[in-house]
């Protein structure tokens, strides 16, 4: 991470299992974490915004970025709903765009179905959850569209590793609301001390985590924390470690 950042001491002992005790399920958060999102999103908007008379770009991949992760935001707050933010991101990228703005629950629709479609991993995705199948049962606690996420994770190949999803969308809690992280230890019939939740987000995962009462490890990709986000105490560099303190 620029700004400072410490060098894991790979032979320390493991904060997770300092902090934990015998935890039997771990839950995962699903963008940036198991599912690259990014490169999902670019692809989607890309095959999506000529439908509607708009020239892809990374300009008007930015914008989109700036615009929806503001909307996001809002989401996270209580202040919009979800079908809200659907429309609403794709309304401003069209205004921003100079496209017809009566337009955006077409690019919306457009843009999620093409989304749904990919099923792009981050390393070592596969073979983590394969290491930690043998001895945990997994799940995955995600905000977005109940539809899309499902079809992600399948498109991944990855469903058969999970024995809960819970999506925002369907529970109607958004992290960093801690009931939806309630949603999925009371489907696996857990106390919150026997999971383990793993996000990359420090902020809103790691908020609804502690709000739950469920020990949070925070998959630090080498991004800036966002300004007064206070660093996890449980952190690792990736999957793969995470597998290797886990197992």
């Amino acid at each position: 991470m620029t700004g400072g950042r410490a060098p894991a001491d790979r032979n320390a002992k493991s904060p997770v299992a300092r902090r934990t005790s015998s935890p039997s399920a771990v839950l995962f958060d699903a963008d940036q974490t198991l599912l690259d999102f990014d490169r999902a999103q670019a692809r989607a908007l890309r095959e999506a915004v000529p439908r509607v008379g708009l020239r892809f770009s990374p300009h008007l991949l930015r914008a989109y970025r700036v615009i929806n992760d503001a909307l996001w935001e809002r989401f996270r707050q209580g202040a919009i709903s979800g079908e809200r933010l659907a429309h609403e991101r794709f309304r401003q990228l069209l205004a921003h765009a100079g496209g017809d703005e009566q337009a955006a629950a077409l690019l919306g629709c457009l843009f999620l179905d093409r989304l749904a479609q990919r099923g792009d991993r981050l390393p070592d995705c596969r073979r983590t959850l394969e290491r930690l199948a043998r001895r945990y049962r997994l799940g995955v606690v995600t905000n977005g569209y109940d539809r899309v996420q499902r079809s992600r994770l399948a498109a991944a190949g990855l469903t058969s590793f999970f024995e809960v999803v819970v999506t925002s969308e369907a529970c109607r809690f958004a992290k960093p609301d801690p009931r939806i992280l309630g949603v999925a230890l009371a489907a696996l019939g857990l106390p919150p001390r026997r999971a383990l939740y793993v996000g990359d987000d420090p902020r809103t995962d790691a908020a609804a985590a502690a709000a739950a009462r469920v020990p949070f490890v925070w998959l630090d990709r080498g991004l800036p924390l966002p300004a007064g986000t206070r660093r996890p105490r449980q952190r690792v560099a990736s999957l793969t470690e995470l597998a290797e303190r886990l197992v």
